[in-house]
């Protein structure tokens, strides 16, 4: 075996399992990515109308692909890993044995990866199944559902782990939105990149988590059935067998020289043990605690009414425990007396007392930012007709004092109209955000080129074309009017 087996512990048994997956990585992805990516492909393709179902069934088919890192270990276990092909054509009837069962109510048994190799590997059915789960899974289920819920959350971090790397590298003038990002389902590509990193993410976790079930599988085995000690043993005779020709002969001498003995007679008669004596040596055996069985029972028993009262009680216990319960309704009629006298009076002074609960918010007067990351948005330094004057700017070759302008006086009647409420310390990418949520969309789009222009003009120092300004005074006015 490859596998130094001993009893161990839940979570040392299922870094084992991690361990396996590691020493086996090329025979397990490539079958699995061998049988995953044609299936996968089809699958996108058939519901390419309902994208959000892609996922939902490869998510469902996981036990199908779940036999190829089973299957692969537990060759690679007895040091004969099989190659891809060989996997893929073992694996089959594996599927036709238990898959139909892991499709439907077996899949949602947190314990899965560790139930699986008992029916693949031990092939058993009905009452013999359960039988054997129900001594496997003792002092040992706990662990593998802790299991799958931790590779369940690991494979969550990991799907919304590449989407963040994705959104951390993407072009930020792009205005891409996370949320977008993640949950778009009316973009084919968006959809296909969603689909694409839940492969990701499965592939790369569903192996460890098959691989640390059957290392649990293995461990519990070994603790119940020995098998540790039985390798020891296997292993004493290999090296007991290289003695060779020696070792026999010698114990043929012994056998003889044993054989040769005369036995008196009746001796052999009176060394056996009668019917009564082995029957009560069996029961000494049975007895010790190697052999007795631990089994916990719970069950609901009434107990009834039971008396405190003992017939040598004396009289004055019994005349306190007929007053204590008939003082304690009295203590009861009593509290609720006071309890409907605090409501009742609540309920008549309640125009006093609620003032006292009443919250009073004093919203502070919003004073609009004269200055903006450097620009003077006080009306006073706006021109009467702006989209005129930056038309003219433009014409003269100051393309960004025109640009300017343009941007000034939009921000400008932005502010002071209240559309919004900007702090002093916001940024162009901010105004455009807080645009978003208060103008109309036709307004937004203006106001979007707009500011992609000016930033051009003003930290890349790129002018646009004369037809493109004036495209922006024109529409200027439309949206802005003719001032600010």
């Amino acid at each position: 075996m490859t596998v130094a087996l001993r009893p161990r512990s839940h979570w040392e048994a299922i870094d084992l399992g991690f361990s396996m997956a590691r020493h086996s990585a090329r025979a397990i992805w490539g079958a699995w990515f061998a049988l995953l990516l044609p299936l996968a492909v089809l699958i996108h393709l058939l519901c390419w109308t309902v994208p959000w179902l892609a996922p939902l069934l490869i998510w469902w088919l996981k036990p199908m692909f779940d036999r190829i890192p089973l299957y692969v270990l537990s060759h690679a276990t007895f040091g004969d890993t099989p190659s891809i092909r060989q996997t893929l054509r073992g694996v089959l009837p594996l599927w036709r044995r238990h898959l139909a069962w892991d499709l439907t109510l077996g899949r949602f048994d947190f314990a899965r990866s560790f139930d699986m190799p008992v029916r693949d590997l031990e092939d058993l059915r009905g009452k013999l199944r359960r039988q054997r789960l129900a001594v496997l899974q003792k002092k040992t289920r706990s662990g593998a559902v802790w299991l799958t819920l931790v590779c369940l959350h690991l494979e969550f971090i990991l799907d919304i782990g590449l989407f963040v790397l994705l959104y951390l590298l993407w072009p930020h003038d792009s205005h891409l939105d996370f949320s977008r990002l993640y949950l778009a389902d009316d973009d084919a590509w968006l959809t296909a990149l969603q689909y694409t990193f839940y492969l990701a993410a499965m592939s790369l976790m569903e192996p460890f988590y098959v691989a640390a079930g059957f290392a649990l599988y293995l461990n519990r085995r070994t603790v119940l059935e020995g098998w540790d000690i039985e390798i020891a043993f296997r292993r004493m005779a290999q090296r007991l067998a290289r003695l060779g020709q020696p070792l026999a002969i010698l114990l043929g001498v012994l056998w003889l020289s044993l054989v040769a003995v005369p036995t008196p007679v009746g001796a052999a008669d009176a060394a056996a043990p009668s019917a009564a004596q082995l029957k009560q040596r069996i029961a000494e055996v049975l007895k010790q605690p190697e052999f007795e069985t631990e089994k916990t029972e719970r069950q609901w028993q009434y107990l009834g009414k039971t008396s405190l009262v003992k017939p040598s009680d004396p009289a004055w216990r019994k005349w306190l425990e007929k007053f204590i319960p008939g003082l304690a309704r009295g203590v009861e009629v009593g509290l609720w007396v006071v309890l409907a006298v605090a409501v009742i009076w609540l309920l008549m002074k309640r125009t006093y007392w609620l003032k006292w609960f009443a919250i009073q918010r004093k919203i502070p007067a919003y004073a609009a930012p004269a200055m903006l990351f450097g620009l003077d948005l006080q009306p006073q330094s706006l021109p009467d007709d702006i989209p005129a004057t930056a038309w003219q700017l433009g014409q003269a070759g100051q393309m960004r004092e025109a640009l300017s302008l343009l941007y000034r006086g939009a921000l400008a009647h932005w502010v002071t109209h209240g559309m919004a409420r900007p702090g002093s310390n916001a940024t162009e990418g901010d105004c455009m955000r807080l645009f978003n949520t208060t103008a109309t969309p036709e307004a937004d789009a203006y106001f979007s080129a707009l500011t992609q222009a000016w930033q051009r003009v003003a930290y890349a120092g790129r002018s646009p074309q004369s037809d493109a300004l004036q495209q922006l005074c024109e529409n200027w006015a439309v949206h802005f009017g003719a001032t600010a």
